[in-house]
């Protein structure tokens, strides 16, 4: 096994923006093969594979689903060609490097020249 580290962003919890983005990270114990799982307390047994393959298979079924209901309403996902995405994802950005989401906003709204609707 080895240590890996992890370390992210927090933004939003609990439904609620957060008025400034927090930092976290940790550390765990990573298996590096099979062999090591198969020896310890993690490996899964019969009934939880099942439950894994199952769960896999309908979470990728009802995704499916949800996709074709929205997109017999007309109901397209976004992309970069959408201004407002645009913006969106330079505002995560500037966060995500540290400035204020109000300092992110209005620098990002000045380069692409659009406002957050």
């Amino acid at each position: 096994m080895k240590t890996e580290k992890f370390s992210g962003t927090i933004e939003s919890a609990y439904g609620s923006q957060l008025d400034t983005a927090l930092k976290f990270e940790g550390t765990f114990e990573a298996y590096e093969s099979v062999d090591e799982v198969r020896t310890g307390n993690d490996f899964p047994n019969n009934d939880e594979i099942l439950a894994f393959v199952n769960n896999k298979r309908k979470a990728n079924a009802r995704q499916k689903s949800m996709t074709e209901t929205l997109t017999a309403a007309g109901i397209n996902k976004p992309t970069l060609d959408d201004p407002q995405v645009q913006l969106a994802t330079i505002i995560k950005a500037l966060v995500a490097s540290g400035k204020s989401r109000e300092d992110a906003t209005k620098l990002a709204e000045a380069t692409l020249g659009v406002k957050v609707a």
